[in-house]
């Protein structure tokens, strides 16, 4: 098993509290005005770093870019409004930072998997539900054959009785479909099998069987969420390099992780009950 306590690359977050604390401190310029540009230059300048060496140590910290996490942040806003208030797709596009509704709305689907209109309606229909029957509707099928060899992942600090989800992502940003996922109920440890050629971040969550969806899709994550990552993890030629397993330590969230945007459980469990409805 292959582990490192959040370090970087093998985990988000791996720095010295001082550079940590440098990347909270413009997030927290970032999330006080959504709606404004925020050019690499006055975010440097706001850690007091040059642009180059900020970068470098965004990157270290959150697996991504400014840019990228200005996104996320923005789409999570989104998800919010969409969800608690009835503010028209419009206004709400506007309100986080968009000046055409085209491109907010392509945004939107890419991080979080359907368009805005639907994600209202999939709130709607699925608030007064719990996260362990939303997984247990949205299982994934057992692996296909010719499906990439699986490798065993191990959680470090799951507490009894929760449910962990974990997914394979393109980047340290957990949206849109990922490229395999799996589900831990009752154990520590599971086997994760993925097919696309390609690096992926193993992005990892972890909630109590009964918090609620309503909770979770409009209040970004409740406290009681864990969270842990672990990558890259290259997959070519129907391998996975260095495949006798990782290990990945759950955490409780910090200023610094980026949001959780993507909804792909939500639709998976609609799909599987549309599918199965006579």
């Amino acid at each position: 098993m292959r582990t490192r306590e959040n370090s970087a690359p093998d985990g988000i977050g791996g720095c010295d509290d001082h550079r940590l604390r440098a990347v909270e401190q413009v997030l927290g310029r970032i999330r006080r005005d959504l709606s404004r540009g925020h050019s690499l230059v006055d975010l440097a300048q706001t850690a007091c770093f040059s642009p180059f060496h900020f970068l470098r140590v965004f990157r270290l910290v959150t697996a991504t870019t400014p840019a990228r996490f200005l996104a996320a942040l923005r789409i999570a806003e989104a998800k919010r409004l969409l969800a608690t208030t009835d503010l028209d797709i419009t206004t709400i596009c506007m309100q986080v930072g968009y000046t055409s509704l085209g491109t907010f709305s392509h945004q939107f689907a890419r991080h979080v998997g359907v368009s805005p209109r639907k994600y209202r309606r999939l709130i709607t229909e699925m608030s007064d539900q719990s996260w362990e029957t939303v997984l247990a509707a949205a299982a994934p099928p057992p692996p296909r054959a010719g499906q990439a060899r699986g490798f065993r992942v191990r959680f470090n600090g799951l507490k009894p009785g929760n449910i962990a989800l974990v997914g394979l992502f393109e980047s340290g940003i957990p949206q849109g479909w990922p490229a395999a996922c799996a589900v831990v109920r009752e154990s520590a440890e599971m086997d994760l099998t993925v097919c696309p050629d390609g690096a992926y971040m193993a992005l990892a969550m972890s909630l109590p069987p009964d918090t609620g969806v309503e909770a979770l899709m409009t209040s970004g994550v409740p406290n009681q969420c864990l969270v842990g990552s672990y990558g890259p993890i290259h997959v070519k030629g129907d391998r996975v390099a260095g495949s006798g397993g990782i290990v990945i330590d759950l955490r409780p969230r910090r200023p610094s992780d980026p949001p959780i945007v993507f909804a792909s459980p939500f639709l998976a469990a609609q799909e599987n009950r549309l599918a199965s409805t006579p």
